[in-house]
């Protein structure tokens, strides 16, 4: 596990760290997908919290995860994109990078996380002769590829 902070790493490092620990780790991983969504989830703690994050990266044979907290609990949402340069465009493009993406209010703030999972052509025979098919998911995962968890623990789509 990579664990960075605001206090110790500045952007560029983030992106340099967080780029060879995912060649060495998990070399299934579309790089430019994972280093995409780490610089809009900083670009956002930064912009909408006192700039304080946590960024942690968890990588096992088959599925890459990556974690932001910040300190902001509001939860993030799509915007109507401004092409005048107003943004509204970084939500969007984190949930079509990565496989899943789940928002967790916390006490001080809230989780961001995003997961990516192996190719079925990356993973291991489930049975003799044949391949798996389908993504590997969690008992508790919904079937849509984001959720919003509100401030009452109800899910939000």
């Amino acid at each position: 596990m990579l664990v960075l902070d605001s206090r110790t790493v500045d952007s560029a490092e983030v992106r340099e760290t967080v780029t060879g620990f995912v060649t060495d780790r998990c070399p299934w991983a579309d790089l430019t997908a994972v280093r995409l969504v780490v610089t809009e989830l900083l670009a956002n703690a930064l912009h909408h919290t006192d700039g304080e994050w946590c960024l942690r990266l968890h990588a096992q044979e088959q599925r890459l995860t990556l974690e932001v907290e910040d300190t902001s609990p509001a939860l993030p949402s799509a915007r109507q994109p401004d092409f005048g340069g107003g943004g509204g465009f970084g939500w969007r493009l984190v949930e079509q990078l990565a496989d899943r993406v789940d928002v967790r209010p916390g006490p001080a703030g809230k989780t961001v996380r995003a997961e990516w999972w192996a190719p079925a052509d990356r993973r291991p025979e489930v049975g003799p002769g044949k391949r798996g098919s389908h993504r590997p998911t969690r008992p508790d995962a919904p079937e849509s590829r984001s959720r919003l968890v509100d401030h009452a623990g109800s899910a939000a789509s």
